[in-house]
């Protein structure tokens, strides 16, 4: 376990102490899906708790931990989470990479900053609630052009919705090199060396066994390839292979 490791795993177990003592939730900054990760396999959550885990809408990547005391039902609007709607893009489109390099010039650390949803003409950008007004005030320009930015009050008005290419494809088995091989479209020998090699993770896991079972649901992350939804296995062909329907992440 890495030192990076070791103060995530302190961090969460804190947010159990600190409700404890203050008869209140208390909540986590962003995690990325490798620390959500993390905390799931080597924190053990006491009983007497409520955990939430919310991003700020249904799809989110990033997100935060909510503890709250035993009486207290978790409520996603008690979270500290901000949506900001910045609104631009008028001489050329802006992209992902476009608002990202401009929040984070301002001095935001990683950890409070959420996903950012790129639409047509604006983008939706969560924030901890600690940074949202310093960010809505002085995020004026992205580039060279102006934007106009607005704090979403209620977070249920939201209407998001993840961009996906779907991809239809065979498969010999739900094996990880077989899917792999399916969602990357190379043979099953060029997988098991990405998976060998340390560059497939699957929900964020690094991951070496080829043979390990790929369920519908689950995340691939293939380096050089992208990311991949596994959205449904559908029946054998008559060859006995099975038909697999992938979302990749757009």
């Amino acid at each position: 376990m890495n030192t990076d490791e070791k103060l995530l795993i302190s961090k969460t177990e804190d947010l159990f102490r600190l409700c404890d003592k203050y008869s209140s939730a208390r909540f986590s900054d962003f995690l990325d899906g490798a620390e959500l990760a993390t905390v799931e396999d080597k924190v053990v959550f006491p009983f007497d708790y409520n955990v939430l885990v919310y991003g700020g809408f249904g799809d989110a990547e990033k997100k935060i931990i909510g503890v709250f005391p035993q009486w207290e039902e978790p409520d996603v609007n008690e979270f500290p989470i901000v949506c900001l709607k910045v609104v631009g893009g008028y001489t050329r489109k802006l992209t992902h990479r476009d608002y990202l390099g401009t929040v984070m010039s301002l001095g935001i650390a990683p950890q409070k900053l959420g996903d950012i949803v790129v639409c047509d003409d604006f983008a939706y950008v969560l924030l901890h609630s600690d940074v949202s007004e310093y960010v809505r005030d002085n995020l004026n320009k992205i580039g060279n052009q102006g934007v106009k930015v607005e704090i979403i009050d209620d977070l249920a008005e939201i209407q998001i919705e993840r961009k996906y290419k779907t991809i239809g494809a065979v498969c010999a088995a739900p094996r990880l090199d077989a899917v792999v091989g399916a969602a990357a479209n190379i043979s099953r020998a060029q997988s098991a060396a990405l998976i060998n090699a340390g560059k497939v993770k699957l929900n964020h896991r690094e991951t070496e066994k080829v043979a390990e079972t790929v369920k519908e649901g689950d995340l691939l992350s293939i380096r050089g390839y992208g990311r991949f939804l596994v959205h449904s296995f559908d029946g054998e062909t008559r060859k006995m292979r099975l038909h697999i329907t992938l979302k990749q992440y757009i």
